[in-house]
């Protein structure tokens, strides 16, 4: 990774050892209340009142992820024995309306020294084997590393032109940043792997954490920061089939030192959720500046951090289901079951039977396990509308990142355990997918054929990104209706109308702008006739016997 002239390391073996930090008592988790003030809040503090307080907030959603599956990993282990064994005790737990105090405490007295971010032996997430401090450049990096969103290494030259060392970490920031790694660590880069002799070695690129390329983390919601992390807790029957029952490898009940590149074949729930794909140590500085990312004034902060390959999963093991992912199920025997990830040019609405929804006869994709628990126990019947959260990062396989997307969605609780209802939704999608494609086709045929097709490109892409951002409004309502079972029928042929006056409407436009001259006139006339034509003919195919 290049390093810039201006980096340097003051630390060396002789510095000041950095202060406790410890997530489970000091404030680094912002928290968001019913009237919208914010506060920040310790895990402990946040657990214990988790009913008082409406969600987790942070300027990126990443963060968002990696906190929420903490918390779920520590109410996880705190509460399994007597709380999440069978379906009565996760009602139980949410009759109570918070957390059992006893219980958490318990866990604390047991393990509130692996939360220590820097502890000298057993540093929160990160390898108690390397060192705190360091002075070789080469075995280092920006702490901006820690972050998806924020370019480091060779990013920073292709996307802002900034000076990845001028980042300045508080430990609040780092411990969020550390938090994001499991969730959203990809693929991409390299490292020298020594040979076991000693002698030699060579280039290996670094792999991707548990999930692979990252993919779209959908989140319950709720009333109150209680109630999604609740719906969030897995009884045995629903937490991922593959996971080993031999061990119980939450961080805090496993060995602080992370092996280097170490093929990790059977792998435990807690374990999945708190993932070291990376070796890290930060290297904490007594440095009195301004945290880069949180503007806020810190003694102690972190520019930069030792990193190296840590755990991966070997290349032949089965896939992993996590319980808050989406997949898609392989078309022939011989291809991948692949999570639903983030597109860059398909809105993540449209992804919705795959990410909430029943499969269909044809079960072609496999919804996350949190919501087969929520609608087979119906566990949020009280709720007319219960409230999720899909949060994702748009990247490709090389590490190269893009953008997140942090979506919200209101769906019946009715619709979750429907299957009608999955069908209807599912055909709705369909029929609109169909619908963009006659009006790319009449497009083209209508403005110049194949011969002209890019002068007009431009058009038919601003053509197509209208129609669908003129459906995600209308798909919320559809949505939202499709929740009373008696008038589902009538409601997906009020789609069906609507999707064709926006799909009309968006080829109008798109028309209008090629030209005034007689000729883009005519080509124009003809063109939203055969096109009303061609789409009043697919919904007759939708209902022949209307």
């Amino acid at each position: 990774m290049p390093k810039s002239k201006q980096m340097s390391l003051p630390i060396d073996s002789s510095a000041e050892l950095p202060p406790s930090f410890n997530l489970w008592t000091e404030k680094w988790i912002t928290l968001e209340r019913t009237d919208g003030a914010m506060e920040q809040h310790s895990i402990e503090y946040t657990l214990l009142h988790a009913h008082e307080f409406l969600a987790i907030y942070d300027t990126s959603p990443l963060v968002i992820v990696g906190i929420h599956r903490l918390l779920t990993a520590i109410l996880q282990d705190a509460l399994d024995d007597s709380y999440l064994q069978d379906e009565d005790d996760l009602r139980e737990l949410w009759s109570s309306g918070c957390f059992p105090a006893d219980k958490l405490r318990e866990f604390a007295q047991s393990y509130v020294d692996r939360f220590d971010l820097f502890s000298p032996d057993k540093p929160f997430m990160q390898s108690g084997d390397l060192p705190i401090s360091s002075s070789d450049i080469e075995k280092t990096r920006s702490v901006a590393t820690l972050f998806a969103e924020i370019p480091s290494g060779t990013e920073t030259i292709h996307y802002v032109h900034a000076i990845e060392d001028e980042h300045v970490m508080s430990p609040a920031m780092a411990a969020r940043g550390l938090l994001c790694m499991p969730c959203f660590t990809s693929s991409g880069g390299s490292y020298w792997e020594p040979n076991l002799t000693g002698k030699g070695g060579k280039r290996v690129g670094y792999a991707p954490s548990i999930n692979g390329v990252p993919p779209i983390y959908v989140l319950p919601g709720g009333g109150t920061l209680f109630e999604s992390l609740a719906a969030s807790l897995l009884l045995p029957m629903f937490r991922p089939s593959m996971a080993s029952k031999k061990h119980n490898n939450g961080w805090w009940k496993r060995e602080s030192r992370i092996e280097r590149n170490k093929e990790i074949g059977e792998v435990d729930y807690l374990h999945s959720l708190t993932f070291p794909a990376r070796r890290i140590r930060l290297l904490p500085e007594q440095i009195n500046t301004t945290c880069t990312r949180s503007d806020q004034f810190c003694e102690w902060g972190v520019r930069y951090l030792i990193f190296e390959m840590g755990e991966r999963r070997p290349k032949t093991a089965s896939w992993w289901q996590d319980p808050f992912v989406a997949y898609r199920l392989p078309e022939r025997k011989k291809d991948e079951i692949k999570p639903i990830r983030v597109s860059r040019t398909k809105a993540t609405w449209r992804e919705f039977s795959a990410l909430f929804l029943q499969p269909t006869i044809q079960k072609q994709t496999v919804r996350p396990r949190i919501l087969d628990q929520i609608a087979e126990l119906e566990l949020v019947t009280k709720w007319l509308n219960f409230p999720f959260r899909c949060i994702g990062i748009c990247t490709k396989a090389d590490a190269k990142k893009f953008d997140w997307i942090d979506f919200g969605f209101d769906i019946p609780s009715s619709l979750l355990n429907d299957q009608k209802g999955a069908e209807y939704v599912n055909k709705a999608l369909k029929f609109a997918n169909t619908c963009e494609r006659i009006l790319a086709l009449v497009f083209r045929q209508a403005f110049g054929g194949s011969a002209k097709v890019e002068r007009y490109l431009t058009l038919k892409t601003r053509m197509s990104d209208e129609y669908w951002s003129e459906l995600a409004g209308l798909f919320r309502r559809f949505i939202l209706e499709m929740g009373d079972h008696t008038k589902q029928s009538v409601i997906y042929q009020r789609w069906l109308d609507a999707v064709i006056e926006k799909a009309l409407a968006a080829f109008a436009r798109a028309a209008d702008a090629v030209g005034d001259d007689a000729a883009s006139l005519q080509k124009r006339t003809l063109g939203e006739q055969r096109c009303e034509i061609k789409l009043k003919a697919r919904r007759k195919k939708e209902l022949p016997n209307e």
